[in-house]
């Protein structure tokens, strides 16, 4: 998954925060902006590699935390006055934070650590927000990516990727071992690890569905999770509280005309693509029957848009060229 910049993350993630009356129009406003090296303590040196990626914000509005991957740790970012952020210090993380989230007064966050592609490990740490201080974690059994929490805050939803190795046999797949879908109850925001279900994916994609590779996951109201599996060109339903498979379905391709095919520095809307697999990354639930999909691809397609389809896999709309040309 593609890090964006952390200060174009943080200026998406203050302008979203701003409450807007009932009758305005929904759009972006930037209002401020912040650098995340702002944020590092003075015993690190601040030329030092750092990167808000997944961002959450706290439910009443006042603080964001991220994951910052490339200097392991979590941070936080005061905007009780949105219009002027402040720094809110770091937690450091032994591992590699992947995504985040915010339950009440926690921040829970996937983390990994994988010695190898082919021994991936990861936890699910959980801090607290007033104290910045790890106070536990679950092991996850694999290497986490996306996390979501349900929007009653009962459950939540942790993709385990097992991310493949680029650099083996040209990145092919299937490479074990297969990732799963972890599921947490959730007591005041800290999870039952005892609890913790795990949803086996193998078998559902026609793409290497030994092997499947779990994105990004999103809960509806009705307490169920879609799930992506990017690499498998694949989408599953999954119900949180049983941890049963509702529906799953191919994300299907799409052929593109008149579009940049070329890496070359020079934009040129002259090239096509044919039978392109969608190979969905981040999803939301539109409502409780319909989901969007961002076709960013990461192994053989992408289709430089995003569709929105039924919770069953029906095909209700797809962007085509024009997010691209928008671009």
């Amino acid at each position: 998954m593609p890090r964006p910049s952390a200060l174009f993350a943080m200026t998406a993630a203050l302008a979203a925060s701003v409450s807007l009356p009932a009758h305005a129009d929904m759009m972006f406003n930037r209002i401020a902006s912040f650098a995340v090296a702002d944020n590092l303590p003075a015993d690190i040196d601040g030329n030092t590699e750092t990167s808000s990626e997944i961002i959450a914000a706290s439910e009443d509005g006042t603080m964001l935390a991220y994951s910052d991957s490339p200097l392991g740790a979590v941070g936080f970012v005061d905007i009780t006055d949105p219009r002027t952020p402040k720094a809110g210090g770091i937690v450091r993380i032994d591992g590699e934070p992947t995504s985040v989230t915010i339950v009440g007064g926690k921040v829970l966050a996937g983390v990994n650590t994988s010695k190898s592609y082919t021994e991936p490990s990861g936890n699910l740490a959980v801090i607290d927000i007033a104290s910045k201080a790890i106070e536990s974690s679950c092991d996850l059994g694999g290497q986490p990516d996306s996390v979501a929490v349900s929007k009653d805050g009962n459950f939540l939803a942790v993709a385990i990727e097992n991310e493949r190795d680029e650099d083996l046999n040209d990145g092919e797949i299937p490479q074990l071992p297969a990732g799963d879908l972890k599921i947490f109850t959730l007591t005041d925001g800290v999870p039952d690890c005892a609890a913790m279900k795990t949803v086996v994916m193998t078998g559902l994609a026609e793409i290497a569905g030994d092997d499947p590779e779990p994105e990004f996951v999103a809960f509806n109201d009705a307490g169920e999770i879609a799930v992506t599996l990017q690499e498998n060109n694949h989408v599953a339903i999954v119900d949180a509280a049983t941890g049963s498979i509702v529906s799953h379905f191919s994300a299907g391709s799409v052929s593109l005309d008149k579009v940049d095919t070329k890496k070359d520095g020079a934009i040129a809307f002259t090239g096509k693509v044919d039978n392109a697999p969608r190979e969905p990354d981040a999803v939301k639930w539109l409502d409780n029957n319909r989901i969007v999909v961002a076709n960013e691809g990461d192994y053989k397609g992408g289709t430089r848009g995003f569709s929105i389809f039924s919770k069953t896999g029906e095909m209700l709309f797809d962007s085509g060229t024009a997010y691209e040309y928008e671009a």
